[in-house]
């Protein structure tokens, strides 16, 4: 917290003192416990709102941010509310920004929150795609995790793991699955998949998920298969 130079500060039974008069009265301890916080998902074109309740004692908030959930945490901003917005702008739409958050006052600071991520705009890839391998006779699952704030997906098919990826197997899924059934046992088959939201629009393509029906198809190469 900064002072005006020049005056003689004393804290004294949790009173902060200035020459003989009484400026406020300052914590004794720091806040003790680490904020909640929730972050935006796709709902500002170019900003991620990150909100929490208060925590007691605190007079302030530390935010940091990484690319990453391992981090490294880099110092963003503080604020004495208890929202901040995080202008990434328009040209970081889609892409995933994780943050901490911690309680201050002017004794010390609290421990770190969670990590929590948002994004700003149109959706992130999906992540976590799979496909079945063998597990049915005629169609193959594929699945992925969700997207917080899409709406829809679109699944795409390929015969090889970096082709065109132009044929659509499922368009306008609102679940995290389909199944395909046009599809020829013993035979590799690839799918990216594609998240919306009504707002901003899609997403890039995910990574690449290979798969088959029926009987496990003849490796490749010196008995590889892909991974």
């Amino acid at each position: 917290m900064k002072r005006p130079l020049g005056t003689a500060l004393l804290v004294l039974g949790g009173l902060l003192l200035a020459g003989c008069g009484l400026l406020e009265e300052v914590p004794v301890l720091p806040p003790d416990r680490a904020p909640e916080v929730r972050a935006s998902a796709g709902e500002e074109r170019e900003a991620i709102v990150l909100r929490w309740d208060p925590v007691e004692r605190a007079t302030y908030y530390e935010i940091r941010r990484a690319p990453v959930a391992q981090g490294p945490y880099e110092p963003l901003d503080s604020t004495g509310s208890t929202s901040f917005t995080d202008r990434v702008g328009t040209e970081n739409q889609g892409k995933w920004y994780w943050y901490k958050v911690r309680a201050c006052n002017a004794v010390g600071c609290g421990p770190e929150s969670a990590p929590v991520r948002g994004y700003a705009g149109r959706p992130p890839a999906p992540e976590n795609v799979q496909a079945t391998r063998g597990d049915f006779p005629d169609k193959i699952r594929v699945s992925w995790d969700p997207v917080p704030g899409a709406t829809e997906y679109t699944v795409f098919r390929d015969l090889v793991e970096h082709g065109s990826y132009h044929t659509v197997v499922a368009h306008s899924v609102e679940e995290t699955f389909v199944f395909d059934s046009n599809v020829r046992p013993a035979t590799w088959y690839w799918y990216k998949v594609q998240a919306y939201n009504h707002s901003f629009g899609y997403s890039e393509l995910s990574e690449a998920a290979g798969g088959y029906c029926g009987p496990r198809p003849i490796p490749f190469g010196d008995d590889e298969e892909p991974s």
